[in-house]
Parts: C-alpha cells; sequence; structure tokens
C-alpha cells in the first residue's frame, strides 16, 4: 500500500471522485485520454448508520493506530483483521493500491459493512501505484520501437502478462499477444485469400504488450484513424509519462471474498483487476450496493456464493470504442497449440491478437469445494437495477434460484446474457425478467454441454439490437468495417448433453433476421427431447424482413408456440404467403398438438403492433408502449400458472402480446432506474 501523496495534477486525474460535490463542481473535468464512455461515479450521501464504525486513509493513516476517525488505519489489509461482526469500516476518499482478501465474519443480524466515508469515492486498486503516482519516470522511450512507444523504466519479471485501462477515464487498453501489433501502423484487417497466412500486423489502438522475457511492459497511445461513419477514434494524449494508466498483473484482484460471511460493500470502486477484478469464492451472504467494478479480462467471478444481492451497481469492461470482435476473439487454442507460443498447421492462418481485454464481465463457475454437497452451488442471486456494458460478452448466469431484472446489459460484441451453466446439472430456477439488452450481436447465448436439466425463464425483456455491435475490423474491401446484430438467441457448441429447459415468453425482441433465417428469432432452436421449450406472447420485430416459417426438420421435441406477434418495418416487407398457416400446419406442431391441442401459433398473429414511437434508425427514441387499436392488445393467449408474470393480467384476462402492456409504465432499467428502453441517449437519461 502506498500512501496517497499526489502533486495536485495527478490527484485530479486519478482520483477526481473523492472530491466532495462542491469541489466537484468548481473544478472542471478534464481528461487527457479518451471521454468515459459512462458516467463516473459520484459520492454518495449515505448516513454511516448505526454501530462502531472504523475508520482507514490512506494518506494520514497508520496501521500502528486504533483505527478511530481521529487517528485511522492506513491500509484495508490491517483494517480487515480487526474486525467484529456488527462494524462498519469506513474508507476515505482516495485510492487503495491493494489485492484486498477478504474472509470476514458478519451475522444475519449484524453484519459487516465495509464502505466509502460520505461525500468521498475510495478507489480499491489492485494495479502498479507507480504508473499512476509518478508516470514521468515510470516510462521511457523505446530506442528503435515504433512511433511513440514506450516502456517500462523497472521490469516485472513473473507476472505473466498484464491489463490495463486510462486512470483518468477508465477506458480500456488493448493487451497484445505480439509486439508486431503493437508496433503497427496498419490499422485494416488483411487476411490471405487462401488463408496460408495468418492476418498482418494490425494495430488496434492504446495498448500494452508484456515482454517477458526481460520483464518491461511497453506501452503505444498512438492515434486511430478508422472511417467507419459514427465510430470514435483514439486522439488523445500519446506520451504515456504524461498521464496515469491503471497496469495490473494478470493476477492481480481488486477484491477477493473467500467465505466471507454476512458482508455488505457499499458506495465502492474497484479496477486494476488483472485476469479477474472482483472473485467471490464461498461467499455467505454478500451484498454490493452502489458498487462500480472496471473490469480486467473479467469482472467478477463466482464460485460457490450465495446468497447474494447486488443492486444499483455497474461493471464496465475494458473494450474502447474504436475495437472490434475480429482482433478481441481467440482464434488460436487448440490442446496442442497455443498462439503465440506453439503455432500449428491447423492453425497456420490464424493468430491472437488482443484477448485478454474484457471477455465477460460476470461469469458464474459450475465447481464447489465440496463435491458430495447440493450446496454451495452459486445460489439465492439477485441482481436488479445494475449495468454491464463494453465486454466481448456480457453476463454468464448460472447456479439455482437465481434473479436477473431491472438490468441494462449493454455494448457487447458477441452474447449479452449466457445462459447456460458452465458444467453440467448446475442451472435450476434462471429468472430474467425486466431488462433492456441492446447494441450486441447476440441478446441471448447458449451451449449445448450446460445441460441437460434445470430451467430458465426469460419474461418481460427487451432485446433491442437495431444499433450492431463492432463485428468485423475495417479491411482493404470493406473499409468501414461491419456492425452486426446477429441473433436474438443462438446455441453455441457441438457437444450431445444438451441444453435446459427454456421458456421465452412476453418479451420484445427486435433484430435483423440473418440469411439462415430465424422464425421467432431462433428462440424454437436447439431443443432436445428431455426438456421443454415454450415460446409464447413475444413481439418479434424483424428490421429487415420477415422470416420464413419453422423448417420441416424443426425437431419432432416439446416445443409450445403460441400467441406471438410478427412484424417487418422494412420498406416494402411483406410476409411469406401462408406463413403462419404453414406454421400452424407443420409436422412439429401436429406432433405437441397431444400436450397442447390448438397447436403452434394458434393465436399468432402478423402485423403492425403500433407502437407509441417506432423508428429502425439506431439511435432513434423508441417507446415499446402499445397505442390504441393495436393488434398485439389483448391478444396473447393465457400464460399457464407454472410461468412466473410480475404484469400478469388480473381476472384470467387475455394479455397483451410483448414486454408492456399498453396501459401502463415504459420500462426502465439500471442504475436507480434512470434509464428508459427505447430512449434516445440511453446512457445520459
Amino acid at each position: 500500500m502506498i500512501p496517497m501523496r499526489f502533486p495536485q495534477l495527478i490527484l485530479c486525474l486519478l482520483a477526481p471522485l473523492a472530491f466532495p460535490p462542491a469541489a466537484r463542481a468548481e473544478t472542471p473535468r478534464s481528461f487527457l485520454s479518451h471521454p468515459p464512455l459512462r458516467p463516473l461515479p459520484s459520492p454518495s450521501a449515505r448516513a454511516l448508520g448505526e454501530g462502531p464504525v472504523r475508520f482507514v486513509d490512506p494518506a494520514r493513516g497508520d496501521d500502528r493506530s486504533g483505527g478511530s476517525e481521529a487517528k485511522p488505519w492506513r491500509t484495508i489489509k490491517h483494517a480487515l483483521k480487526k474486525l467484529s461482526a456488527g462494524d462498519t469500516l469506513c474508507l476515505r476518499g482516495g485510492s487503495y493500491f491493494e489485492n484486498v482478501y477478504c474472509a470476514v465474519g458478519g451475522t444475519a443480524e449484524k453484519p459487516i459493512t465495509i464502505r466509502s466515508h460520505p461525500g468521498e469515492v475510495a478507489v480499491i486498486d489492485g494495479g502498479i501505484p507507480e504508473f499512476q503516482r509518478d508516470p514521468a519516470s515510470a516510462w521511457e522511450p523505446v530506442k528503435d520501437g515504433a512511433a511513440g512507444e514506450y516502456r517500462s523504466t523497472k521490469t516485472y519479471k513473473n507476472i505473466r502478462d498484464v491489463v490495463g485501462l486510462f486512470g483518468d477515464s477508465n477506458v480500456g487498453l488493448q493487451t497484445y499477444w505480439h509486439a508486431e501489433d503493437l508496433r503497427a501502423d496498419n490499422e485494416l484487417w488483411i487476411t490471405d485469400p487462401e488463408k496460408k497466412q495468418p492476418v498482418q500486423p494490425v494495430w488496434c489502438g492504446p495498448g500494452l504488450w508484456y515482454d517477458a522475457a526481460s520483464g518491461h511492459i511497453h506501452a503505444r497511445l498512438a492515434h486511430t484513424h478508422l472511417q467507419t461513419p459514427g465510430l470514435a477514434n483514439y486522439a488523445g494524449e500519446t506520451d504515456a509519462r504524461k498521464l496515469p494508466l491503471v497496469i495490473a498483473p494478470f493476477n492481480s484482484v481488486a477484491l477477493f471474498v473467500d467465505g466471507a460471511r454476512h458482508v455488505r460493500f457499499h458506495d465502492l470502486v474497484f479496477r486494476g483487476g488483472g485476469q479477474n477484478t472482483v472473485v467471490l469464492q464461498l461467499g455467505i451472504n454478500v451484498e454490493f450496493d452502489n458498487v462500480t467494478i472496471f473490469a480486467g479480462t473479467y469482472g467478477v467471478r463466482a464460485r460457490g456464493t450465495g446468497p447474494l444481492r447486488m443492486t444499483d451497481c455497474s461493471i464496465r469492461g475494458m473494450i474502447p470504442p474504436w475495437a472490434w470482435r475480429d482482433e478481441n476473439s481467440l482464434h488460436t487454442y487448440t490442446p496442442t497449440a497455443h498462439d503465440p507460443f506453439v503455432p500449428s498447421p491447423e492453425t497456420a492462418s490464424a493468430r491472437n491478437i488482443s484477448r485478454l481485454p474484457t471477455h465477460a464481465v460476470l461469469v458464474t463457475e459450475g465447481s464447489y469445494e465440496f463435491e458430495v454437497f447440493h450446496y454451495p452451488y452459486n445460489h439465492d442471486w439477485e441482481i436488479a437495477h445494475c449495468e454491464f456494458s463494453e465486454g466481448h460478452d456480457g453476463v454468464y448466469l448460472s447456479g439455482r434460484n437465481i434473479r436477473f431484472h431491472h438490468n441494462w446489459v449493454d455494448n457487447f460484441q458477441d452474447d449479452a446474457i449466457y445462459l447456460s451453466a458452465p458444467s453440467p446439472y448446475f442451472n435450476d430456477g434462471i429468472f430474467i425478467h425486466q431488462n433492456l439488452i441492446s447494441h450486441s450481436l447476440m441478446a441471448f447465448g447458449c451451449n449445448s454441454r450446460g445441460g441437460p436439466d434445470g430451467s430458465i425463464y426469460i419474461s418481460r425483456n427487451i432485446a433491442d439490437l437495431r444499433r450492431g455491435a463492432n463485428a468485423n475490423r475495417p479491411s482493404p474491401k470493406n473499409p468501414q468495417g461491419t456492425l452486426s446484430n446477429y441473433h436474438i438467441f443462438l446455441m453455441h457448441g457441438r457437444e450431445k448433453l444438451g441444453v435446459e429447459s427454456l421458456f421465452f415468453y412476453q418479451n420484445t425482441f427486435i433484430c435483423p433476421v440473418p440469411a439462415n433465417d430465424a422464425y421467432a428469432h431462433r428462440t424454437l432452436s436447439s431443443t432436445d427431447d428431455h426438456t421443454v421449450r415454450r415460446v409464447f406472447n413475444n413481439l418479434c420485430v424483424y428490421l429487415n424482413r420477415y422470416p420464413s416459417p419453422p423448417p420441416d426438420r424443426t425437431p419432432l421435441n416439446d416445443i409450445q408456440m403460441d400467441g406471438n406477434l410478427h412484424w417487418s418495418p422494412a420498406p416494402g416487407a411483406e410476409p411469406p404467403k401462408g406463413l403462419l398457416e404453414k406454421t400452424r400446419a407443420c409436422a412439429a406442431s401436429e406432433h405437441n398438438r397431444t400436450k397442447y391441442p390448438p397447436g403452434w401459433e394458434a393465436s399468432g398473429v402478423v402485423g403492425d403492433p403500433k407502437f407509441a414511437a417506432f423508428s429502425a434508425a439506431p439511435d432513434a427514441a423508441n417507446d415499446y408502449r402499445l397505442q390504441a387499436g393495436s393488434p398485439a392488445a389483448g391478444a396473447g393467449i393465457v400464460l399457464p400458472a407454472e410461468l412466473e408474470d410480475p404484469l400478469r393480467p388480473a381476472n384470467g384476462a387475455r394479455p397483451d402480446i410483448g414486454a408492456l402492456p399498453r396501459d401502463g409504465e415504459p420500462l426502465r432499467v439500471g442504475i436507480r432506474g434512470r434509464v428508459v428502453a427505447g430512449g434516445r441517449e440511453q446512457s445520459k437519461e
């Protein structure tokens, strides 16, 4: 732990969040790097509450003192050893360069609270301090390197790799596998048409490269010059000596909750994680409230934890706006060859560019400590009014009794919400409802080895994929690159174990139809003969064209589908002749009449739902409630009693189709409900 004795300029850049509200109003924030992608955390006025309060101050504290407000401790590491049930640990504003290990034990009646001081923000940072405290001395130009390349003046051996972000704005840096990409001038994705050579060296924006042989960390912050309309390029400071960088060793963990019991984290910021920023292992009754987590490769990794409650929090990934799915995907990984170390004949035409920036913001693991017991799984979670953004993947939800609602999941290059468990038989009772999913390649993904048992309920969500994700980096033939919004639901993997029972009902899904078709946005796909699939009362908007009817090769499994509305707003779009008739008469529909006599889409509708406001333009402000006279009004089927629905009509009335009842409120999600689904500037709402 290094005391916070910064020059005033560096203090303003590194910890602007520690200023009280009045000072922050008088001190305009300037960002030498790129402006923040999301609002930065602001101080909370939450009162300290009752019970004993201990204090930590990184600037004037002393671990030999008593931990009072007048004589605070200096490090969190020391303070946690002094806490008892019912205590509050109050952290004064500033940055704490620590890897915090937390195994404290509160009780249900007397939990332990770890929080920022009212009016201040404590930042728990697992990064290497000198790159923020004294960047002018931490870097030196690289002789014979690329223009604008710097390397650390110190060596850092035996740390595997590094992950980083800009210290003033928390915008992510790339971590390059190869020095040739860090030093490249080319910004286009150039491949060999015969696939005999790997992609040519490519500059993907400000980033780091770790030279394991010497222990030096290299940084290059050169500008980007991509021509994609609306894409933000990097145009900030290029001298690493002039601005703070958060650089973490690969195995740095800002917070490790290990068997802690009845502990609450309030009004805090965690950053400076390497592979993981926060790890939860066998946490029991853990709460996060008004916490911001800046992810490393992962934001939160959880195993065997529960109950867990997360409210009004955000997990921000490191994928910057000038990054693309191409360079952040893993192209080479086989049991015998792992780029960049051991290329193989099978992977000679592929190589990895930059994969350490955020793979996913929240992941769950299926392994646990005591193999013979039912628990601890991840179990009894509630994640509500939170925000997740800027990753390759978004959130992985698995365990028992997991409830995920009123969250905003935005800007992911692949799967926004991953449904299947990482290990077989680990999912049961996953409830995903009343969320907004936007600006992503796919809303929901599964894998075919996550089942075969368990049930996942997906209801009252709005998946608004009008705006595509940065998918294919600009190339000589495609200089603007490709923004893609590919599917609402997609299955990954070729394993035969299967997928859990999935229930899609009362959702509003807005996405194009891909070349391989997507009736009901693929919610019928990849079923099993030992699980069930339900697709009821979904409002399906197809941005580019109508889909074809389900093919006759649809498996004859237990699939019930009814009450869905299908509409394409594309100019001149016409539904295929007999779209619903062919759906109702297909073999899979006839097969399911024994369990669902009406057959598929007996109450299905084709037509304009008459939203209160709608445009297919990616940035237009929409209102997904229904106008009077909508063909979706009162046209859904009455849901089976076993399907939970917080907006179920009274007296057994038929519901409106889609996520929002026509006489209800718009969907508000995110921190304190600040985001309205369909809003023009959702991040600033």
